[in-house]
This record gives C-alpha cells, structure tokens and sequence, in this order.
C-alpha cells in the first residue's frame, strides 16, 4: 500500500510539474526589440516623433520594445541606411536627399524651389508618386513606415549674406548631393559637402562660411553659436524617409507587422503637424532669444532664375520635365 501511495504521489508531482512548467515556457515568450537611431537631438521632431512610435507600438504589443538612439549615436545618415540595409538598424528617418544615393527615385525633391508650401510636399507624399516610391525602397532593402516633414530649407552663415552679392564666392555646407551642389554653385558660391556630425566643428572653426538647412535643425544643433545670419530662402521643402530595415520585417510575425504599421500611420500624422506647427513660432524664437538676425532676400526672383540650368542638367536623370511639372502641378 505505501509503495502504491508513493507511485501515485509521484504522478502527481509529474504532472504538476508538467503544467506549471508548460506555463512557465508560455509565459516566457521572447521581446521583440528594434534598434531606432537617427541623427538629430532629443529636442528635434524626429526624436518626438520615435518616442510617439515607440508609446504607441509598445501599448499595442506588450512584446515590443523601442529603443531609440538619437544624435548619430548610431552614426551619421549614410551609415545608417546602410545599417538599415545591412540589419545592424532597424528604423531610422533619413533626408531624401540621403536616401537618393541608394534609391535614386528620390533625387528629384532635391530640385530648388520644387515644392510652393508644406502642404503640397505632403499632397506629393500621399500621391501615386508616393505609392511607386515604396516599391523602389523596398527593393533596396528598405521597408517605409512613413514619410514625413523636414522643414523648409534655408541658408545660415557666420556672417551676413542678405542677396546674392554677398553669397559669392561664400563656401556653403551642403548634403552629399549632387543637386545641392550644383544649386548652390550655379548661385555663385562654392559647394562644399560635409556630413551631418561635422557641421558645427566645420562652422566654429571657419571651415565653411555657412550651411544650408532647415530652421529647427539649426536651432537644435545650436549653430547659431558660430553663425547667428539666418537667409530665409524656402528653396527646399525637405522630404523625410521613416524607414525600416526590409531584414527585420520579414523576421516579424503577421500581427507584429499591423501594430508596427498602425504605430507608424500615428507617429506620421504627429510628426507632420508636430513640425509645421513649430515652424510658425520657430523664428521668432531664434530672434528673440538667440539673437539670430534674420533675413529676407529682396532679390529671392533672381536665386530662382540662376538655378534654371540646374533642371536643364537633371532633368532627364530625375524622370524628365514632365514627372517634374506634373509634381510642380500637384
């Protein structure tokens, strides 16, 4: 009889054991982490925009955890896409102008003096234009989460540059574009590509009389200290990528996938309005407690003209002079 009661005893110790453990695995089931770095710093739209992602994809999916390194922590914009492309990132928001270099779909919104307003970008990035984009990001490894805002793109300098006269011969800090240089060189000043971490050595030290950008970039990387003449030119509105490694995406299970994408349509939206709003109050900010002295070039009329050969040059690599008026016409 003991023997028997201890046989018994011992089953149900055995299955105890079974279902709590069987738990115990269930429970433990693996975090799914994405590594989202960027290049701006924590005061910037881009960096409240991944805080947005990441509230809103981890109330989703209790499974998923964001970490997000701002400032280049991860490295420049170049090193990034391909950490992107590579699988060593998983989400980033890089220029246009950037992502050109490895989908060339893009190099038409580096033109100057493209887009009228804001609203027109976003008319153009919610189009079919849009549509035909994703495909080519995804066949260069990259899958889209967004497209979002980068500001209007102005000039600022260490000195004051208030028409053209005074751009000559000015040596200007520009993406590593090709369109962008030879913008800024058919307007009389000498192009000089630098990447986005050595900008504000280059202002301090005199290696650049100025740069070109937009006005919350400036303001966030504080490169009114060395260069307090900010040009108000509008000559860009900047087209911003919010990617995500096409390696991590399809490691993801199906249900991962719709509450990374319905994150992403929110982070979007608030980034967009985040930024435009800001915008409006940006530059009085600058004036009023930088001491930025700001600019309006009378002879805006004049930029314009010059950067004609600009689209005679690229018309034909960027989709030719119809695709072009057809976004101008948006």
């Amino acid at each position: 009889m003991k023997s028997r009661s201890s046989y018994k005893l011992l089953i149900f110790a055995a299955m105890i054991s079974l279902i709590f453990g069987g738990f115990s695995v269930g429970q433990a089931v693996e975090k799914i982490t994405f590594k989202f770095g960027h290049v701006l710093q924590t005061d910037h739209p881009y960096h409240k925009m991944a805080l947005k992602f990441k509230e809103e994809l981890e109330k989703r999916n209790k499974n998923c955890v964001v970490n997000i390194f701002p400032a280049k922590q991860l490295g420049n914009e170049r090193d990034l896409v391909e950490g992107l492309q590579l699988g060593t990132v998983d989400i980033s928001t890089i220029t246009s102008a950037l992502t050109a270099g490895f989908v060339p779909g893009f190099k038409v919104f580096s033109l100057p003096f493209l887009f009228e307003d804001a609203d027109h970008l976003f008319r153009v990035m919610d189009s079919d234009i849009g549509k035909q984009l994703v495909k080519d990001m995804d066949k260069a490894g990259l899958i889209k989460l967004g497209f979002v805002y980068g500001g209007s793109r102005d000039l600022y300098a260490r000195g004051p540059i208030r028409n053209l006269a005074e751009l000559k011969g000015k040596k200007i800090r520009t993406m590593e574009n090709k369109i962008l240089v030879k913008t800024w060189n058919a307007l009389g000043a000498i192009a000089t590509p630098i990447p986005w971490g050595d900008v504000y050595l280059s202002l301090k030290q005199g290696v650049v009389d100025g740069g070109e950008g937009t006005g919350a970039s400036y303001r966030s990387m504080k490169f009114f200290d060395s260069s307090p003449h900010y040009t108000r030119i509008n000559y860009v509105f900047s087209w911003h990528n919010f990617m995500m490694s096409k390696n991590k995406w399809n490691k993801l299970p199906a249900d991962v996938k719709k509450d990374v994408m319905a994150a992403s349509e929110i982070a979007q939206a608030y980034e967009r309005k985040l930024f435009v709003d800001e915008e409006k109050s940006l530059f009085k900010d600058l004036e009023q407690n930088y001491g930025v002295k700001i600019y309006q070039p009378k002879d805006l009329k004049q930029w314009r003209e010059n950067i004609k050969s600009v689209y005679d040059e690229n018309a034909a690599s960027v989709g030719g002079m119809d695709y072009i008026r057809k976004i101008q016409g948006m």
